[in-house]
This record gives C-alpha cells, sequence and structure tokens, in this order.
C-alpha cells in the first residue's frame, strides 16, 4: 500500500439510530438534505470523500487548516439549517479531526490516524468539532476560533491516551493569528524607494521559551522603524508569516513588495544577550550591512537605537541623531518590567486560544505594573487583558473590573502621552462609552501617528471613519494598510467589506468578505444587506440567518452597535436588514 501524511475529518449524526426508529423515511430524507451541504462545503475546502457508511462520513484534507475550516462552517450552516426546521426534522453532527499517516487502497484510507479521527468525532459534543493535538499545534493562531483543553482521552481500541481539543468561537485577543496562506491574498506590483520588512529574529537560545523575547523585541524595531516616515515598513502580521514559509529573500521581496530585509538572531543566556542583524537587499541579494551585539538586558535600548540609527542611515541616508531619539520607544524604569511586558505579550497574543494564556498574560501584565509602577505599556496592556477575560469568564468577574481596566489606561495615558496602545484603547473607550466621537477620533489618529505599521490600529480608525459617513476616506486607510499587510488580516476585509457597502460598491464589498477565513457577526449582518441590495433574496437570507446563529443578536441589537453619526445611515441599514426578514 501506497502511504501518505493525511488530516481525516470524521463526521456522524447525532442519535441516528433514534430517529431511524422513529421515522426512518423522514430521517433518510433529511439526511440526504443535511448531505447535500456536507458535501458541498468539504469540495469548496479542497477536501475529498473517501469512505461513508450510513450516516458517516470521512474526508480526507492535505491542510489541516482547510479542515477546521469546513468544520466550523458545516457546523455553523448545520445551526442555521436546523433554526428554520420542525424539531422532528432537525439533524445535528458531531465531527473529530486528526492528521497522520495513512495507508492508501483503491483511494481508500486506513491506519490509525483514521480510527483516531472517528473516535475522536465519538468524544465531540452535538454541533462540536473536537481536534487531537497534532492537528492543535498546527492549527492554533492560524484558525479564527478558540480552543477548550478536552484532556487525555481514553479512546476505544486506541492503546494510548491522546491529548485532544474542542473548538469554540473565537474569544479574547484576535491580533496574533498568522495568515497560513502560502502567498499574500493581494499582489504588490512597486517597491518604493524606502519599503523594508523586518523578519522575525530567531531564537538560538536552549530555551525554547525565549523566543517571546525575539518577537517582542522584532516587534519593538518595526514600531520604531515605522515612525520615520522616509521609510515604508510592512506590518509584522505579514512579514513574520515568512518564519514558516520556505522563501528566497527575492521572494519575500516580491511578494511584500519591498525593498530591503532586516533579519537577525538572539541569544539568550540569563542576563546576557547577544544579537546578530542584518540587512539584506532583495533586488540583488546583497548584505549592505551586519553587525554583532554583545550586551545584557540593561542595554538592550541601547542596540534598538543603534540598529534603528543603522537601519535608517543606510536605506535613506544621512539622519540626525536627534531625529532617532525622537522616535525611539519610550523606555522602562525597571528592565524585569520589559521582561514581564514581553512574556505577556506572548500569551496575550495567544489569548484567543485558551482562557488559561489570556489569564497568564493579565498576571504578567500586573507583575510589570508593580514591578515598575511608571512604565505605561505595562498599564496599557493590562487593560486588553481585562477586557479579554470579561470575554471568556462572564460570568466570573469581579465587581468593579471595568473601572480598574478604565483606571489602568488613564494612568498608561499619564505615564506616556506617546503610548500607541494607550491611545487606541482610550479611542475605543471614548467611542463605546462615551459617545465622544471627537476625542475617539483624536486617539486613534494618534495611535496611528505612533505606530503607522500597526494595521490593528489603522482598520479601527477606518471603521470609525465610516460611522462618520466618511466610507471613501476609510476605503483608503485600507488601501495604506493592505499595502503594509498584504496578507490581509480578518479586520482588514471586513472592514473593506463594510467602507464597500457604504460607498455602494455591493460586488466588491461581497468580495472583501468572500476573503475571510471565518465569518464574523459584522460581516455576516452587511454580507446580507449586500445581497439583498443585488436582489438576491435567497442569498441575503441564508446569510442573515448565519449572521443571527454566529452574534446571538436580532438586528436591533446588531444596530446598537453600529456607532454611526448620522442617524439616516443607521435607518438606511436597518431597513434593508428588515426588509430581508419578513
Amino acid at each position: 500500500m501506497d502511504r501518505r501524511l493525511a488530516t481525516i475529518l470524521a463526521l456522524d449524526v447525532v442519535n441516528f439510530s433514534k430517529l431511524m426508529a422513529e421515522n426512518e423515511v423522514k430521517t433518510l430524507e433529511n439526511l440526504g438534505s443535511s448531505r447535500s451541504l456536507i458535501d458541498s462545503c468539504i469540495d469548496e475546502y479542497e477536501g475529498r470523500i473517501f469512505n461513508t457508511a450510513g450516516d458517516s462520513v470521512l474526508a480526507e484534507f492535505f491542510s489541516p487548516v482547510k479542515a477546521v475550516e469546513c468544520a466550523v462552517k458545516i457546523q455553523n450552516a448545520t445551526q442555521v439549517k436546523n433554526s428554520e426546521l420542525q424539531d422532528s426534522d432537525k439533524m445535528d453532527f458531531r465531527i473529530g479531526i486528526n492528521i497522520g499517516d495513512v495507508m492508501v487502497q483503491d483511494g481508500n484510507l486506513f491506519g490509525d490516524s483514521v480510527n483516531i479521527a472517528a473516535r475522536l468525532e465519538s468524544q465531540s459534543i452535538t454541533g462540536g468539532i473536537c481536534i487531537s493535538q497534532s492537528v492543535f499545534d498546527m492549527v492554533n493562531m492560524k484558525v479564527k476560533v478558540s480552543y477548550e483543553d478536552a484532556g487525555e482521552l481514553e479512546l476505544k481500541n486506541i492503546g494510548r491516551p491522546i491529548k485532544a481539543y474542542n473548538v469554540l468561537k473565537c474569544k479574547g485577543a484576535q491580533r496574533g493569528f498568522v495568515s497560513s496562506e502560502d502567498k499574500p491574498k493581494v499582489e504588490i506590483t512597486s517597491k518604493e524607494p524606502g519599503s523594508l520588512a523586518v523578519l522575525l529574529f530567531k531564537n538560538l537560545s536552549n530555551d525554547e521559551e525565549q523566543s517571546y523575547f525575539c518577537e517582542g523585541f522584532s516587534e519593538d524595531l518595526i514600531s520604531a522603524l515605522s515612525r520615520y516616515r522616509k521609510l515604508l515598513v510592512i506590518s509584522s502580521n505579514a512579514s513574520f508569516s515568512y518564519a514558516s514559509k520556505e522563501k528566497t529573500h527575492s521572494e519575500i521581496g516580491t511578494e511584500l513588495g519591498v525593498r530591503y530585509l532586516l533579519e537577525g538572531k538572539v541569544r539568550k543566556l540569563g542576563n546576557r544577550i547577544r544579537i546578530s542583524s542584518s540587512l539584506l537587499s532583495t533586488e540583488t541579494a546583497e548584505t549592505l550591512w551586519s553587525d554583532n551585539f554583545d550586551t545584557n538586558m540593561d542595554e538592550i535600548f541601547d542596540v534598538q537605537d543603534s540598529l534603528v540609527e543603522t537601519i535608517v542611515s543606510t536605506i535613506v541616508g544621512n539622519v540626525e541623531r536627534d531625529e532617532i531619539k525622537k522616535i525611539s520607544n519610550a523606555k522602562p524604569e525597571n528592565l524585569k518590567a520589559y521582561d514581564l511586558v514581553l512574556q505577556g505579550l506572548e500569551y496575550h497574543k495567544r489569548s484567543s486560544v485558551s482562557a488559561e494564556n489570556n489569564k497568564k498574560a493579565l498576571s504578567l501584565f500586573t507583575q510589570a505594573t508593580e514591578v515598575d509602577p511608571s512604565y505605561a505599556r505595562a498599564f496599557a496592556w493590562k487593560t486588553c487583558s481585562l477586557a479579554n477575560n470579561a470575554e471568556w469568564f462572564q460570568d466570573e468577574m469581579p465587581e468593579g473590573w471595568m473601572q480598574e481596566a478604565f483606571a489602568s489606561v488613564n494612568r498608561a495615558m499619564e505615564l506616556d502621552p506617546n503610548d500607541p496602545e494607550a491611545h487606541r484603547i482610550m479611542g475605543a473607550v471614548k467611542l463605546m462609552f462615551e459617545g465622544d466621537m471627537e476625542k475617539a477620533l483624536f486617539h486613534h489618529e494618534k495611535a496611528i501617528e505612533i505606530c503607522p505599521s500597526d494595521t490593528y490600529h489603522i482598520a479601527r480608525y477606518a471603521i470609525l471613519l465610516c460611522y462618520l459617513g466618511e466610507p471613501e476616506k476609510g476605503l483608503l486607510e485600507i488601501e495604506r494598510a493592505i499595502r503594509i499587510d498584504p496578507f490581509c488580516s480578518e479586520l482588514i476585509l471586513e472592514t473593506q467589506g463594510m467602507c464597500y457597502y457604504l460607498i455602494g460598491d455591493y460586488e466588491k464589498a461581497i468580495s472583501s468578505f468572500k476573503k475571510m477565513q471565518i465569518d464574523t457577526r459584522t460581516s455576516l449582518f452587511y454580507k446580507a444587506a449586500c445581497h439583498k441590495m443585488l436582489e438576491q433574496n435567497d442569498l441575503a437570507n441564508n446569510i442573515l440567518g448565519l449572521a443571527f446563529n454566529e452574534s446571538g443578536m436580532d438586528i436591533n441589537k446588531f444596530i446598537t452597535t453600529q456607532f454611526f453619526q448620522d442617524e439616516g445611515m443607521k435607518k438606511s441599514l436597518t431597513d434593508v436588514l428588515e426588509s430581508i426578514h419578513v
């Protein structure tokens, strides 16, 4: 038999025997209708059904990411379909996913990997998805969902315990997701003279846990370099995605549209650090500059400043030292606090993966505020973690947590009026809790001015422009975000679709929404409205059903989340959505 690596999706009907006992004919009719939906989803996500038996389906995927995306879509679509049926016609499914070596014979697949997927399916909750540790390791932070630890499962006829996770709707921070696409969604056709991408510095330490320092150091470099106006610095969302891709410097330069790459390595042992860095031309493959820095944590910011000065000087030409000092990051007084914040950010970016990650992030940021009560960055990120905690633990939050969050971001602003994250959070507070659009606009613009490479800030600003009735201006901001992140985060695509809807270009809006990996509440409501405006009524109705299911909101509740200043814009969207659901 041939062998190959494959991702296996196993699907089964819940209580199929009971349904058959009650009404065989109706159950088989309902199964046929459901199979039509399931089969089309599997085909859409490039899967192949290799075995079916009664109520079960076994499908093969070449990508674990595609398999999980497909499973999410099947379960979401099934919930919507069930919401429109009588109880006797509803059909629920369980799904299990595993990856491993399989044997191939006449198109069928065999082996332990297939059996584990089938056993995981039986452990899934009704309407749920259960994945093995091996799948989790390959998809977490690449699919916009969250996870719950299911523990070590004893599976029937499997000789060892299998670590597993249940897939949940996405919670927590969503900025750490890395694109699993081989190439950017958008083709960049030009390379500006000062275009630069900072690749994720590699961890050469024996301790894998030191990776957080490499990521934090690289992020800080991007933030500092992006403040120099003669440089166009690519977002970390895009440049860091190449850490898991086998691409040449020339290929990266072409795909990101940059003339220069900065790459580096970090070896950290206790307080001692060696940083090696090189500036490369993507057009000539030459190394324009390289150097090694032997330093310690107390001098780490001197190394950052030296790198920024050298890179800017090499790319742009002579630069005044005062200008470099002006654009460098604010330094904490206590380097222990800096290290705690970098550790916290590593967990914060993964807080959408599990609730435990967010707890650890909040604990580390809180420790940093205690170690250095004058470090604004720690207070800003603590506010973010408090908000994420509320999302994970809605019924367990202590009384007064929101006041603590507000106090924390206010403290950040007092300590450092130039902290971009503090401005971004303050802008959200002014918009959602105080309804002060003018101050919200000021804080969002300030966040972008301080950190122009952060596409999350840009997208949030573009949404604000939409609320102010300026979707054309918002679209220009999104185009700038796409230039520095051609892989396009989900938020970029969602906001682009929103802008196009408000402009009246419904086809382009739908195209933007379709590029998203996982549908969101906002994308579904706006997509339904787009199809209605194009007189595609059946599609509009189906997608509105998905929106209700995904959000748990009716139309009026959703409209309260859209902070349009013009009541006419709010009424227009309401009227379109209500005309669908009649």
